[in-house]
């Protein structure tokens, strides 16, 4: 079986700036919402309303009071303006118009009890006041105190602008019912001779989410997943199908994995580096019936319960001497079978020779363009090759055009060049593209770039991808890719992950993409041998904020750690690892920390214990709170978590320290979280 890893970070001589500003303007971007709600009355909803002029006096916003006979039509509502879905009348004497409509509409609630809080979004010209249930919630441009049916906004909206402004207020659900509720709202004018009148309203309320069962493996409560889904924000995986969790289905301890992770396995293939990477899939037992399938949905079921909307799968643009590789329509079953919202991001490669044609990549899209699990972008097919500057954007457009005369409709999400000059490239691709993305690079102080990239995407009016990745290790040695192989970048422990994931959501970023999952070779996140569930739990925590723009409040202690076997410059037996030695690429040199990630309910003393060398840290209040200090040779860390000089959890490393070592390991081991059931 044949191997090869995928592309991993391009290489830029310094930290690449974020593109430079251009003459595009800016196109329109969504309000971000602070956290996902439920629309309860939405905009251009309908209402009953009552514009004779009358007094109703007070009893008309009573959820009992009989509307049956007012007059209906949906919002936004009044008079004197020209977008108006519903004129209502003022009377007959324009210099003597009516002061006050009433307006009412219903709406259902399921349980009223798990609402935490109401938003009213309101266009009022002039003044309004709003009643949930007969209960005043909301008042705007109207005097304080007792009003009447002749009682005028003390202001006059005027300027159109201010007219059609969304006025806001977060709002006491204390009146909400479970079942019917009714929202009533009275508009008042400035003056008897004022020219127009306009009211809209938005409704929306935020609500505990469901249980989901998988919160028991996590610090804090995981949205279900329906509420992740309903999120605009989306997180991908990309997945490198080489290395699933099994090759030929083989008990683990004769399998392809075992005899990578052996330097004499292979007939010593990789020998001089000591193997061709450190870790593997989580092992199994060999399996009957369509094994294939059935690892790919247990990787699906595993990506869903850290929240992920689906992955980026690589795939040949035509049949590959490795197997493993021409399983995309496996994939697509999986994902079909486990989960028919999970899909699958189509990540084709292709030919990159000067003058080569798109026709084959046309061939393998067009095969699997009509699957329900192939992921789209207002209806048309994402593309999401890595590497695509390999070919000029005219090679994208005639791809683009083929897929057209086949009735397949696409758009590119690109993993530009991160070292080439950006400016020509969003210029060039801002036609093509839905969003930008890039491969990226590994260190903590990528993240700034890219979240400049963020609103550099942003301000031509396209949408971004920002790439996170845990760390990128690179054992295997290749003389033909002397650059790339034998090299590591410094992610000092979990910090680059935090700051990459901290740095999409402060960028407002519209997808993150993991890269990778499945990379051994090079970048791996998925739950493995040497790491378990660790990275999967921290993807599940940073993707229900990066989603809800919330903070997921911890409600359980747990403690995860990450440190290397051995320091960055540990002796090795040079007789037996004759490869070169690991070459930092790029990020802060001679990083020789042990770190505890603590996520505490409520302050607290962590402890790291490195034989005699005992170090504390006490934490004032609770989160997520990283804890790092010097790694000990010829120790075993153990981490405790303390509260009134009792020791409330306790973690022992499963990776012995070493003073010095046979062949070079600069993977972060790591360990810790909740014992639970898992995928």
């Amino acid at each position: 079986m044949s191997v090869s890893c995928a592309g991993g970070p391009e290489e830029p001589a310094a930290e690449t700036e974020a593109p430079a500003a251009a003459a595009e303007a800016p196109g329109p971007r969504a309000r971000a919402a602070s956290s996902l709600a439920t629309v309860l009355v939405a905009a251009g909803a309908p209402w009953r309303y009552q514009d004779t002029g009358a007094d109703l006096g007070s009893a008309w916003s009573a959820p009992g009071y009989n509307d049956a006979a007012w007059a209906e039509g949906a919002a936004p509502l009044g008079y004197g303006e020209p977008d108006l879905a519903t004129t209502v009348s003022y009377g007959s004497n324009a210099n003597s118009k009516h002061i006050t409509t009433y307006l009412r509409t219903r709406f259902t609630v399921e349980d009223a009890s798990r609402v935490s809080e109401l938003l009213v979004r309101l266009q009022r010209d002039d003044g309004a006041i709003v009643y949930l249930n007969g209960a005043e919630v909301f008042r705007s441009n109207m005097p304080t105190g007792a009003v009447g049916y002749r009682t005028l906004a003390p202001a006059t909206i005027s300027l159109p602008a201010e007219e059609t402004t969304w006025m806001e207020q977060v709002v006491s659900p204390a009146a909400l019912v479970t079942g019917t509720n009714v929202l009533a709202v009275e508009v008042h004018q400035s003056a008897a001779n004022t020219s127009d009148m306009r009211f809209e309203l938005e409704l929306s309320a935020t609500a505990a989410p469901d249980a989901n069962p998988m919160s028991a493996c996590y610090p804090f409560d995981m949205p279900t997943t329906s509420v992740l889904r309903a999120a605009r924000k989306k997180v991908f995986g990309f997945y490198y199908p080489i290395y699933p969790i099994s090759l030929e289905n083989k008990d683990p301890s004769v399998d392809f994995w075992s005899s990578w992770l052996d330097p004499e396995g292979r007939n010593g293939e990789y020998r001089s580096v000591g193997g061709l990477m450190r870790d593997r899939p989580l092992p199994r037992p060999p399996w009957t019936g369509n094994w294939r399938q059935r690892d790919f949905e247990t990787e699906v079921r595993r990506a869903i319960a850290a929240g992920l909307d689906g992955f980026i799968y690589e795939h040949p643009y035509k049949v590959s001497s490795n197997d493993a590789n021409n399983q995309l329509k496996t994939m697509l079953a999986a994902a079909l079978a486990v989960d028919p919202e999970f899909h699958i991001v189509l990540s084709p490669d292709f030919p990159v020779k000067a003058g080569d044609v798109p026709d084959p990549v046309a061939t393998a899209v067009a095969a699997v363009a009509n699957h329900p699990s192939v992921y789209r972008h207002n209806g048309a097919i994402v593309l999401a090759s890595f590497g695509v500057n390999r070919q000029p954007v005219s090679y994208w457009a005639t791809l683009r055009n083929q897929l057209s005369a086949m009735g397949i409709a696409t758009t590119y999400w690109p993993f530009l060049d991160y070292a080439a000059p950006t400016t020509t490239l969003y210029s060039d691709w801002n036609d093509m593209v839905a969003g930008y993305s890039t491969w990226g690079s590994r260190p903590a102080s990528s993240g700034e770039t890219m979240r400049r990239w963020s609103v550099e995407a942003h301000r031509r009016g396209r949408m971004w991808m920002s790439p996170v990745a845990f760390e990128d290790v690179r054992h295997r040695f290749d003389e033909a890719r002397v650059n790339s192989t034998r090299v590591y970048w410094e992610a000092q422990n979990s910090l680059a992950f935090r700051t990459q994931f901290e740095k999409a959501i402060e960028g407002d970023a519209d997808w993150v993409s993991l890269l990778t999952m499945t990379d051994y070779c090079e970048s791996w996140m998925t739950a493995s041998q040497e790491r378990g569930y660790v990275i999967m739990d921290w993807i599940a925590y940073y993707t229900a904020w990066f989603k809800t723009g919330q903070r997921p409040t911890i409600l359980r202690d747990t403690l995860y750690y990450t440190h290397r076997r051995h320091r960055t410059d540990a002796p090795f037996d040079a007789t037996k690892q004759n490869a070169p030695p690991m070459a930092l690429k790029g990020g802060p040199s001679g990083w020789n920390q042990v770190e505890l990630l603590a996520f505490l309910k409520e302050p607290g003393r962590l402890v790291i214990t490195q034989g005699t060398d005992v170090r504390t840290l006490d934490v004032t209040s609770a989160g997520v709170t990283p804890f790092s200090v010097p790694l000990v040779p010829g120790t075993t860390p153990v981490f405790e978590l303390q509260r009134n000089g009792q020791t409330v959890q306790r973690l022992v490393s499963k990776t012995p320290i070493v003073a010095q070592t046979v062949y070079q390991d600069m993977m972060y081991h790591a360990g810790g979280g909740r014992e639970c059931t898992r995928p």
